[in-house]
């Protein structure tokens, strides 16, 4: 693959998206004897990690990939091509806003979204329509970060009296209960990861590079308040500035109706 081919922000997503695939598979290790006959959808397979996992776990079983980024569908594809993993049982589609809300015959034996969901506007909601495209019996397997997700930056804005500007993360506890209220039995488990970064300045820049730095509740610091925030942040760190990303594994079963 050439430098030129790989996305501006591959590099940074690489890091947290694959320990969270590796999490996310080793989730799925006592459901998967469980899953009746039927295609594989992956939903956001950004830069392939999980994808090439999941292919090489399932080898008998059809796929949707889908992202909402042609390029990243563009990624993913030539990345299992190098791999050797792409026959005509793997298909690639661009996932639409209304996919999961919209009329279809088509049902999954799995639907697999590693670090994507958050993206929705409402986790819980999104996740509820993706049950009703699994078959009876079939497994929804997830990763988010979760609302515990970076606290010092939490902590910095109230020591100074400053908007917490973070978009707001799903709470798992209220994602599970909602999805309990369908024919699903739900599970889930969560953990820490870290990542560290030089400056809380290049934080905020990775943040923007993987697309997540506009604030969905219009909130905003302006040029001093900013600055204020990161040197302040910076003078408090030892050396590297260190982010915590509470990450939840969900696993759905649907009921046999």
């Amino acid at each position: 693959m050439k430098q030129e081919d790989i996305p501006q922000n591959y590099h940074q997503e690489a890091e947290i998206q694959q320990k969270v695939a590796e999490g996310l598979m080793s989730s799925l290790i006592p459901w998967q004897g469980m899953l009746p006959d039927g295609p594989i959808l992956e939903v956001g397979c950004r830069t392939g990690f999980l994808t090439e996992k999941l292919l090489r776990q399932f080898p008998e079983r059809e796929f949707l990939i889908m992202d909402s980024s042609s390029e990243m569908l563009a990624f993913c594809k030539q990345r299992l091509d190098e791999e050797g993993l792409l026959t005509d049982k793997v298909r690639f589609q661009l996932l639409s806003s209304d996919f999961f809300s919209a009329e279809g015959e088509e049902r999954f034996a799995m639907i697999v979204s590693n670090f994507a969901v958050h993206w929705q506007k409402d986790t819980s909601l999104f996740l509820q329509r993706s049950t009703d495209k699994l078959l009876p019996g079939g497994l929804i397997l997830c990763s988010f970060p979760g609302n515990h997700s970076y606290p010092d930056w939490y902590e910095h804005c109230l020591k100074l009296g400053l908007p917490h500007t973070a978009n707001p993360l799903p709470d798992v506890e209220e994602v599970a209960v909602k999805l309990s209220m369908g024919p699903m039995q739900i599970d889930y488990y969560e953990n820490d990861l870290y990542q560290e970064f030089d400056s809380s300045l290049d934080f905020f820049l990775h943040l923007k590079r993987i697309g997540a730095a506009e604030s969905t509740l219009g909130k905003s610091l302006n040029y001093k308040q900013f600055k204020l925030l990161t040197d302040h942040w910076d003078k408090q760190a030892d050396d590297k500035v260190k982010i915590k990303w509470h990450i939840v594994y969900l696993a759905g079963k649907k009921d046999l109706i």
